[in-house]
């Protein structure tokens, strides 16, 4: 409201407050002549009247005019204002203290009036308020102009289908009925057209009321602009399935879940169903992840750290980057590296197939340690082994044995036949030699025609002879390569620990000179190292 404006009222409420006591007098001066006792009768109502349009100023002049007015007329007319008779004085008293009342009330009464025209008339949003038996608006706050751009009164000249909507209409109706299904509050959003023609977004919250002084029975509605709202829940919603998409198209699998103790998986990118073969119906939450595609203890608990990793539960660096194997659906394995990452109240783990890096570390490594032409181990890992089983021999007080083997005749062969018969003549040999040896013994080619086995679980010097006489015998038997059949030998050198030598170097030396002397004896025999193990 304008200043000007409001100050004008001002002054018009206090002009009327002035002037009906002086109508409230010439009424008594009218109606009767002599009234003494009645002194005050209609200035009661002047003072009601004057201090509910003039507030508290008002009644406050209309009362001390009102009391002027009474005693220079009916208690003393014509004669002074000064009141000496005592039941005057108690009628002042008691007009005052009555006039004091009903000011004080009209004051309080406007106070919660103006409260609730200040809340309704500012707030951006519309207050409205219908009556149930009328279907009619009886107020709607001056916030609609604001909100649709039409008067108070435009809006509730409209039906109710028409000032909300037809939804609404039916579900006010049903409000109004006393429909028990749609509770005591009903909120709706719904999209208006603005009186320029523009379309407005409005949440529209109402409710079922009586009205206390009327008795009737109301439905109290609020309608809020949610324009910005629905903008930006439409902006999350193209931003979250741009991001979808984004993390559809990238080559990692990723995994998005919540951080409850349940854990449910909200979020599976394409990669992760085309690489595990996993749906997020199959596998809704990280418990049943765990059983389906984790087959062992160690690999479930590379797959929780990054979980506790992201919870803050251990430290960041002790788990980040995990290399995992993970059963698929369709029951190959995979090898991943796992990482997660904290999103407030969510994680987001990415899984990086490094399974064909693994193959080829394993193909390298592999031919690291094995020979390229019969893929028996090499001196490096046949090394390993021997260390592994000096150390677990020391440990036990057990014993085990090293066989060395040349083949006999092996170089005639070679420069006869060429060296392509004689690649095909190892790798005969070498299968003849897996054949022969026991499941625990490990076969190995140091180069040219040497082999060596690693005797395992060997409890005295017969076990061994007993395996070198079944590789003799084995080696021993014609060999048809390509139509051509020949036959070779070989001899054999065994050293046992601890009684020929206490150390690796040692037992190879002393397997070795066995060889040697095998050979001096005529070829294609067995010796036993006679080194002890101080040699």
């Amino acid at each position: 409201m304008p200043a000007s404006e409001a100050f004008s009222r001002r002054h018009l409420a206090l002009a009327f407050a002035i002037l009906m006591p002086f109508l409230a007098l010439a009424l008594q001066l009218r109606l009767w002549t002599s009234i003494e006792p009645l002194a005050f009768v209609l200035f009661y109502p002047a003072l009601v009247v004057s201090s509910w349009i003039g507030g508290r100023s008002g009644g406050t002049i209309a009362l001390i005019l009102s009391i002027v007015l009474a005693d220079w007329f009916f208690m003393a007319p014509l004669q002074s204002l000064r009141v000496d008779d005592p039941a005057h004085i108690a009628r002042i008293v008691a007009f005052s203290l009555i006039g004091i009342l009903i000011i004080y009330a009209h004051h309080r009464f406007q106070l919660r009036t103006e409260r609730y025209q200040n809340t309704t008339e500012n707030i951006d949003d519309v207050v409205w308020v219908l009556d149930a038996e009328t279907q009619r608006l009886r107020y709607v706050s001056p916030s609609i102009v604001k909100q649709l751009g039409f008067a108070p009164a435009e809006i509730m000249a409209l039906p109710i289908e028409s000032a909300l909507t037809p939804t609404i209409a039916a579900q006010v109706r049903c409000l109004a009925a006393g429909d028990t299904a749609l509770g005591n509050t009903v909120t709706e959003e719904v999209r208006k057209t603005r009186k320029d023609g523009s379309t407005v977004w409005t949440e529209v919250v109402m409710t079922q009321a009586r009205n206390q002084r009327t008795g009737k029975q109301e439905v109290h509605g609020v309608s809020r602009n949610i324009t910005a709202r629905k903008y930006a829940e439409e902006q999350l919603k193209v931003s979250e399935q741009r991001m979808r998409k984004m993390l559809d198209n990238i080559p990692t699998a990723i995994a998005c879940c919540t951080l409850g103790s349940k854990a449910e998986i909200v979020f599976l990118n394409r990669q992760f169903v085309r690489i595990f073969g996993y749906s997020l119906d199959e596998i809704p939450d990280l418990g049943t992840w765990e059983q389906l595609s984790y087959p062992d203890e160690q690999s479930r608990r590379n797959l929780t750290l990054p979980w506790e990793m992201a919870v803050g539960t251990i430290p960041r660096e002790s788990a980040e980057g995990m290399e995992s194997r993970i059963l698929c659906k369709n029951g190959s394995m995979r090898d991943v590296l796992i990482n997660a990452d904290r999103l407030e109240d969510m994680m987001l783990v990415s899984f990086t197939d490094i399974t064909e890096r693994k193959q080829a570390e394993q193909r390298l490594r592999h031919m690291a340690q094995h020979d390229a032409l019969t893929d028996l181990p090499n001196r490096v890992l046949f090394d390993e082994h021997v260390s592994v089983a000096l150390a677990t021999a020391r440990r036990e007080g057990s014993r085990f044995g090293l066989m060395f083997i040349d083949l006999d005749h092996f170089k005639k062969v070679n420069d006869t036949m060429g060296h392509r018969i004689g690649d095909l003549l190892l790798l005969e040999v070498s299968q003849r030699l897996r054949q022969a040896v026991r499941e625990s013994d490990i076969p190995a080619r140091l180069g040219g025609d040497e082999f060596v086995v690693l005797l395992q679980h060997v409890h005295h010097a017969g076990d061994a002879l007993r395996v070198a006489e079944k590789i003799r015998t084995r080696l021993g038997e014609p060999f048809s390569i390509e139509n051509n059949t020949f036959s070779i030998s070989a001899s054999l050198g065994i050293a046992i620990y601890p009684d020929h030598g206490k150390d690796s170097i040692s037992l190879a030396r002393n397997a070795d000179t066995a060889m040697y002397h095998a050979k001096q004896s005529g070829r294609n025999a067995i010796t036993l190292s006679e080194s002890g193990a101080a040699a």
